[in-house]
């Protein structure tokens, strides 16, 4: 059984440099497939399809049913590795609301941070309690932004304007009391910058 990286096409956008030291990293190891959406080669049955984007894992199970999706952080834990040392650096874990079932991507999070040396503190709605991913699921407390929603019937908040979609995630931001947020999912990480946060992908610390 051998494993096939499929890269993150937004994780490349928003953060090409380490896209760039992640796909040199793996390349040495496996193939490094194209984009998930538009790969058209034939791999081999029972391989794994190691992917770190929520949306890549959907796209994976639709399109490669003959290949096993495996979470690349959960890979990762797995190997060995030159951690980046982090000593100093607290952050507030976002669990990403596509990840709710799966506690294995939960438990690689946090092992991934602490042999990274960084300190972390959870908000309640954390690992299966997540109910957060950015514009594509979000269920606001604060008035103002239920308000906005109630005003949008059946609107998906990705087609809300940018300035709506600011006071909107306003909220979900406050729950991590001005700590830099560290996120796994890419809309996650987008939605908590537009509120006006400081938001760090797990892969951009993994690629130091």
């Amino acid at each position: 059984m051998g494993e096939i990286y499929f890269p993150s096409c937004n994780f490349t956008k928003a953060s090409p440099q380490a896209a760039r030291k992640l796909r040199d990293l793996l390349k040495e190891r496996m193939p490094v497939a194209g984009c998930c959406r538009a790969d058209k080669k034939e791999y081999p049955a029972g391989d794994q399809a190691l992917y770190f984007c929520q949306a890549c894992r959907e796209t994976l199970e639709a399109r490669f049913p003959r290949l096993e999706p495996v979470n690349l952080f959960v890979w990762l834990d797995g190997q060995e590795f030159p951690w980046p040392d982090y000593s100093g650096l607290k952050v507030s874990v976002q669990d990403c609301w596509r990840d709710r079932d799966h506690p294995e991507i939960h438990r690689a999070v946090r092992s991934l941070l602490r042999k990274m040396r960084v300190d972390f503190v959870e908000i309640p709605e954390n690992r299966e309690r997540a109910d957060y991913c950015g514009n594509l699921h979000f269920n606001p407390e604060r008035p103002e932004a239920q308000a906005l929603i109630k005003a949008r019937p059946g609107t998906p908040l990705f087609q809300f304007p940018e300035e709506e979609q600011k006071i909107i995630f306003a909220g979900q931001l406050e729950k991590h009391g001005g700590l830099p947020v560290l996120c796994y999912c890419n809309r996650c990480k987008l939605c908590l910058e537009m509120a006006g946060g400081r938001a760090i992908h797990l892969m951009e610390l993994a690629m130091g």
